[in-house]
This record gives structure tokens, sequence and C-alpha cells, in this order.
């Protein structure tokens, strides 16, 4: 899980900028892991919206891409699986939900990020948001160019920096691929419930300590 830059890393120097991890592979490979791997989780996502719907087909699944926003397709999976799931397959359905909602952020924070480096530490990668990075510029280049120079010009990226070792992004895409599988499961149970086999995952994924951590909070 990344960390704030302030105040445990706040001692490391940075480099932030275009080809700031151009010189470091294992870092790029593990962000294109991350976000292909998220890919896949969203293929599922779309799929488990059609077969709620009844209409597992590409007319379901256009409707479903055209709802760009998380917020928007929560609703419309919210009431479509209302409609269609027991009290079990609810559970599962909710808790999925749950990891998928903080795994997206997660996503959406490399996908979406300004990256940098520590030059005196390999294992460290820096992600600033576009948004945050943006604001941040547009604060303080202008003072610059009126010689209004602050104590110190990144103090405002600083509050916005975070922190992944090489083992949080691993753990990450672990997590990613974990969720892929079980929504595969998930979606493969509620295309045949009577297949004494896709029952048996289902019944196997319920159980799960994934699927049971998250019990008390998806009644």
């Amino acid at each position: 899980m990344a960390q704030p830059y302030l105040p445990t890393f706040s001692g490391k120097r940075y480099s932030v900028g275009p080809e700031a991890i151009k010189g470091r592979p294992a870092f790029t490979s593990a962000i294109g892991k991350c976000i292909s791997m998220w890919s896949y989780v969203d293929n599922e996502l779309g799929g488990l919206f059609g077969i709620l719907l009844g209409a597992d087909s590409e007319a379901a699944h256009r409707v479903f891409l055209i709802l760009r926003r998380w917020s928007h397709q929560r609703e419309a999976l919210e009431a479509a699986a209302e409609g269609r799931l027991s009290n079990d397959e609810m559970t599962v359905y909710r808790s999925l939900i749950v990891d998928y909602r903080t795994l997206e952020a997660q996503r959406n924070d490399l996908g979406h990020g300004c990256f940098g480096v520590c030059p005196d530490d390999e294992d460290l990668l820096f992600v600033i948001s576009v948004q945050h990075h943006v604001l941040w510029q547009a604060d303080i280049l202008p003072k610059h160019l009126k010689g209004e120079i602050p104590v110190d010009s990144h103090e405002g990226l600083k509050q916005h920096l975070y922190v992944y070792r090489m083992s949080d992004l691993d753990a990450l895409h672990r997590r990613m691929e974990r969720l892929w599988w079980d929504m595969f499961y998930f979606n493969g149970y509620l295309r045949s419930p009577r297949d004494s086999g896709r029952l048996a995952e289902f019944r196997r994924l319920f159980e799960s300590p994934r699927i049971q951590q998250h019990m008390p909070n998806v009644k």
C-alpha cells in the first residue's frame, strides 16, 4: 500500500518528470502489469452487468460501457443485483464490489499519475496525481515568474506525493489478480447455477476469508 511522502519519507530526495522512470524498467513493468490486469477485472465487471440483466449480450455490455463513471456503473449494477441475486449471492457480489472500489482507486493512481524516483534508493517510486501536480504548478510557477520564491517551492507537491515500494506494486497486482479470479468464478456460477461444479466454486468463494471478512459490512 502506498504511503504519503510526508512525514516518513521527508528526508528522501526525488526526481519527478516524464523521463523519471525511464531508467527503472522494473517499475515500468510492475505498473504495466497492474494496469493490464485491471482491464480484465473491468471485463468481468461488464460481463456481470449483462448476466444480472438476464441478457448476457453485446447490447447489454455496450450500455454498461456508456456508463463510464464508476458511480453510475455501480448504481446500475446494484439495481440489477437487487432483482436477481439471492442472499448468499448478494453477499459475494457486495464483497467483490468493496474490493473493486478499493483497487480501482489504486489503479487510477497509477494510470493517471506523474511518477518520480529516488536517486538514493532504487526501491522507491513516487507518484502524484495529475490533478494535484497541475494545481501545484499553477500555484508555484507564477510566483517564480514574479520573483516570489517560497522557502520550499515543493511544499505543495510533497503534500500530495505518495510512495510505493516494489513489494507494494507486487502485492497490488496479486490482489487484482485474485479479484479477477473471484469475479471469473462468480460470473461462471451465475451463468450456470445448476451446474454442480460451478455451484462448488461458488460455495468455496462464499466461504473464503476474502468474502467472509466483508460480511459484517455488506449485509
